[in-house]
């Protein structure tokens, strides 16, 4: 059925990604491109398409996406970029019907360097560990940018999730870990959280250290007096937190400081 669409009295003659736009239905990724095309860049394509595959977007060509980065960064002249790809989904306006087409949108803008440690604030409402929308990078953001903004408003850089049982989940737009007595712990990805591609790789490469490391369901008290704790995703690498409420934690414990220099090196920022 044919649509028209007015924008402000005038109407809109050019394709509008009406499904994101309506239902958030929509797919994102944010990396640094440091001079270069990041490390992990295959492993945010293979998210992006699986959750494509989950929101029946169509998704492009691999090689096409990356000539479209290339050609951002070619024509903003960045070398250092912060890089967003969002997949947005064009279609009929009812809320039920898939998307029949598909647009990239690139953002780049100049990279800047994160605050070197984060204080971080318990978040007032719940992940729901059973949503599919929790495991998928969806441009439909509202609970994020509710949280970090609760957060910031508060003196707080960053927000920290549990889920319906009160187990830790995930930040705003981080993954977490914490360390205490030669055990580093990670929520397991069936507490609610989205696998980012930086916490896999600190996973991966934790394994080649001489400690435990367990994933696994945790309640808030468990990760209260842990040795130091710290943050991960695309942008930052990796970040210690220095407090959680009125808990504070060890920003300089030799140990973050392995797997900070370990993590960049893996991700060629040094």
């Amino acid at each position: 059925m044919k649509e028209y669409l007015f924008i402000d009295g005038i109407r809109a003659e050019s394709a509008i990604p009406l499904r994101s736009l309506f239902y958030g239905e929509g797919l994102f990724e944010t990396f640094r491109y440091k001079g270069r095309p990041p490390v992990l860049l295959e492993k945010h394509f293979e998210r992006m398409e699986k959750g494509a595959s989950l929101l029946k977007i169509p998704f492009p060509d691999r090689e096409y996406i990356i000539e479209l980065i290339h050609k951002a960064i070619s024509e903003s002249g960045i070398s250092d970029a912060y890089i967003k790809i969002c997949l947005l989904s064009q279609g009929q306006s009812s809320f039920f019907e898939a998307a029949d087409m598909s647009q990239l949108l690139v953002i780049v803008k100049k990279y800047t360097n994160p605050k070197k440690s984060i204080k971080l604030k318990i978040n007032s409402f719940r992940r729901i560990s059973s949503s599919p929308l929790a495991k998928i990078k969806s441009t439909n953001y509202l609970e994020n940018i509710l949280a970090r903004r609760a957060a910031l408003s508060s003196g707080f850089d960053e927000a920290l999730f549990l889920n319906e049982k009160g187990v830790v989940t995930e930040c705003g737009a981080s993954n977490i870990f914490w360390f205490r007595r030669g055990t580093l712990f990670a929520p397991s990805k069936d507490c609610g959280l989205l696998n980012g591609t930086t916490r896999a790789l600190v996973l991966r490469f934790i394994a080649d250290y001489d400690i435990n490391l367990i994933e696994g369901e945790f309640l808030l008290d468990d990760l209260i007096g842990a040795d130091f704790v710290f943050i991960t995703n695309s942008l930052i690498g990796c970040a210690p937190v220095y407090a959680i409420e009125g808990d504070s934690f060890s920003v300089e414990h030799p140990f973050f400081i392995k797997i900070q220099n370990t993590l960049f090196e893996k991700l060629k920022w040094v």
